[in-house]
């Protein structure tokens, strides 16, 4: 067993090693002191994979702690104490019921060891011939040990913050890791009884994923929720778990048909095996023109107007790729419109209780920058741009010449659909607000005004990124590690935005002046250095 633990941990190094050469090589400056040769030096790998371990170890600790930071904590402390004055400790409670439906029911039903399909599984067992039973148990073994270790550290900090104590932590950290463990039995036994592998039923997943993340943060928007978080903070939750965790560890222990498991897992022919192949797929399917497409057809005449040139070029892409670009908005004016239906009906029977709640435009400033962000079209829109056209022009020297002319004319397109979704949110939440309480005709204004500067922001964003990063090589795959670091950066700062409440007119002064100063910016970055960073990886 120890054997196969470590041929598995040096299969993660190994594979941890080489991403960090690769991603150290694409890096600007450092990038150049880093040959190529290194892959084939054992003794300087075996160097970096003490980094790699440390990272891992790291990121282990460091990823509990954002999640539970993130997804529970700041949630639980950004409530206002007043709506749950019947409750000891609220923000305990509503930790603890975050934590509960997330941790124990949703990463239950979407998450499965034992049947995930991995590359690492199918290199174990069917090219290192790794026993299946010998592989399965070492891994579950190691993931969950693991895991509950880096558990300890980050609920004994947010437990201890809101006022817990060390047992409940601990509480939190044993009943955590074994109620994985019963999922993994209850995914072998419906695998067993019925050939279900139940994280690949995408329907029954992303159902419960729903429905189970609307449960968890229910209680932010309606305090009379009730909390279930008192069930893991009692001695309910350890005297039921515990015994069926231990149960269900050793029939996995014991289990003697690994081996059908494993083939299930591990079919050569599944994408899910090869995720830059399924992610290079889905790229290619979602900027590709589809077969009898009528877009193509759209006759020359008359499509461009007087326009020349550039500005003639983009007018006959959008319109020969109209259905490709529109789409997208489509379904997202779409999406809005239903779910702003649906809520207007839930805020219209309960305006009593929710009119003390939403008492201003400042109640959705939370939301803007992150539910914006989600609603952008602009990376699938980059995306067309670099298959159906930029792929070939870019070998082009006076087309690469050109980039800030036709930077402008884009811009001014992907703007257009940006600002007609971000029109369309903003007229949600404003019936919305009308409907629990009057708002002023200002702060009105205010609101649509951050709504667009935010689409506006990033739609500059997106095509700032593929100007001055152009991160897609010819298969279509993400390899700019800078591209990377920028764009998670924009968007952890909009996910940070769901926890931080600021006054309106600040928040409208700050993103309008930020999104002109970038505006300004890329006008200046493009000019300056598109020629050279726009261009064929």
């Amino acid at each position: 067993m120890q054997r196969t633990v470590n041929q598995v941990f040096g299969v993660r190094i190994s594979s941890a090693v080489n991403r960090l050469i690769y991603y150290i090589r694409k890096l600007p400056l450092a990038g150049r002191l880093v040959p190529e040769s290194l892959y084939a030096k054992v003794s300087a790998k075996r160097a970096l994979s003490v980094v790699a371990w440390i990272l891992m170890i790291l990121w282990g600790l460091i990823s509990k702690l954002l999640y539970l930071g993130l997804m529970a904590y700041y949630p639980a402390v950004s409530i206002k104490l007043d709506s749950f004055a019947g409750y000891s400790n609220p923000q305990l409670l509503l930790f603890s019921h975050i934590f509960l439906i997330i941790s124990f029911i949703t990463a239950g039903v979407s998450n499965c060891t034992i049947l995930e399909p991995k590359r690492e599984k199918f290199i174990a067992v069917k090219l290192m011939r790794i026993q299946p039973d010998v592989y399965m148990k070492a891994t579950l073994g190691y993931k969950y040990l693991t895991s509950f270790i880096y558990y300890i550290p980050a609920l004994l900090l947010f437990v201890l913050l809101l006022d817990g104590t060390v047992m409940q932590a601990l509480s939190l950290a044993v009943t955590v890791t074994l109620s994985r463990v019963i999922w993994e039995y209850i995914h072998l036994k419906l695998f067993e009884a019925n050939g279900m592998v139940l994280v690949k039923q995408n329907l029954i997943v992303w159902l419960t994923i729903g429905i189970t993340y609307a449960l968890a943060y229910a209680p932010l928007l309606f305090p009379k929720v009730p909390l279930l978080g008192g069930i893991l903070l009692s001695w309910v939750a350890p005297v039921i778990l515990i015994p069926l965790g231990v149960f269900a560890l050793l029939r996995l222990a014991k289990y003697q048909d690994y081996r059908a498991v494993t083939d299930a897992a591990t079919k050569r022919d599944d994408p899910l095996l090869d995720m830059g192949r399924l992610m290079k797929e889905a790229e290619l399917k979602s900027v590709q023109i589809k077969a009898g497409e009528t877009d193509l057809t759209v006759r020359q005449d008359g499509q461009g107007g007087n326009k020349q040139g550039y500005a003639f070029l983009n007018t006959l892409f959008f319109a020969r790729h109209r259905s490709l670009i529109l789409d997208p908005v489509r379904k997202r004016l779409a999406l809005i419109a239903g779910l702003g239906a649906a809520v207007c009906v839930v805020f219209a029977m309960n305006a009593d209780a929710i009119g003390p709640v939403i008492t201003g435009p400042s109640f959705f400033v939370p939301y803007l920058a992150f539910t914006l962000y989600l609603l952008s079209v602009g990376e699938r829109v980059c995306r067309a741009f670099f298959y159906n056209c930029d792929l070939s022009m870019m070998r082009y020297s006076f087309y690469r010449a050109a980039a800030p002319e036709h930077f402008r004319i884009r811009l001014l397109n992907l703007a257009g659909h940006n600002l007609l979704i971000a029109s369309t949110f903003a007229a949600m939440l404003t019936l919305l607000a009308r409907i629990v309480a009057p708002w002023s005709t200002p702060d009105t204004v205010m609101l649509w005004i951050s709504a667009l500067c935010l689409s506006l922001f990033f739609t500059v964003h997106h095509l700032a990124l593929y100007y001055l990063f152009q991160p897609y090589s010819t298969e279509l795959n993400v390899k700019n590690p800078l591209y990377h670091v920028v764009n998670m950066g924009v968007s952890m700062l909009c996910g940070a935005s769901l926890f931080f409440s600021i006054p309106l007119v600040n928040f409208t002064a700050i993103i309008g002046g930020v999104a002109l100063v970038y505006l300004a910016c890329t006008l200046i970055l493009v000019s300056r250095f598109g020629h050279r960073t726009f261009r064929v990886k």
